[in-house]
């Protein structure tokens, strides 16, 4: 894991924008935000792991991850444990 608390902005920046490039694939890290907006008190303070882990869900159950649904919902509250 990354610690990104060390990291230069210029550094943090360019690590962001890899990882934007990175949403709706098995590579996505974690960094950036791909969630659709409802879910942002959710997911935005939660772990990178935590966020690769919804990720992950959302791919392997064949959702949109910036979608919207009961079904992304149920996956976000199992994996953050915030309901």
């Amino acid at each position: 894991m990354i610690n990104t608390n060390h990291l230069s902005i210029e550094a943090t920046t360019k690590l962001l924008d890899l990882d934007q490039s990175f949403i709706s694939t098995n590579d996505y890290m974690g960094f950036a935000y791909f969630w659709a907006y409802e879910y942002r008190h959710y997911l935005r303070d939660v772990s990178y792991a935590k966020r690769k882990k919804v990720h992950k869900k959302f791919l392997d159950n064949n959702l949109a991850v910036n979608g919207e649904s009961l079904e992304h919902l149920q996956i976000i509250r199992i994996v953050t444990k915030l309901y």
